[in-house]
């Protein structure tokens, strides 16, 4: 499934997009909602694995573990995009 969220997602933009959000199941799924608006080709069949995949290592669980184990790395707040 990485590979194809990979292909889905980096056509736009790069894989920090994905990596630094850290996004509930249904915050995931606006976001597949989101992009999909925008262009991205998310196949109907492909959706729950992808928010599956999205959640599992891209959710709030993860990123409150990485704050845990580098409390130095935690953001400033400001919005670089």
């Amino acid at each position: 499934m990485q590979a194809k969220v990979k292909a889905a997602c980096t056509s736009c933009h790069n894989t920090s997009r994905i990596t630094d959000q850290h996004l509930n199941r249904e915050q995931w799924s606006d976001q597949l909602d989101k992009m999909e608006g925008l262009g991205a080709v998310i196949p109907d069949a492909d959706r729950n694995a992808f928010l599956n995949y999205l959640t599992k290592n891209f959710g709030p669980k993860k990123g409150a573990a990485q704050d845990a184990a580098n409390p130095a790395a935690k953001k400033s707040g400001s919005a670089a995009d």
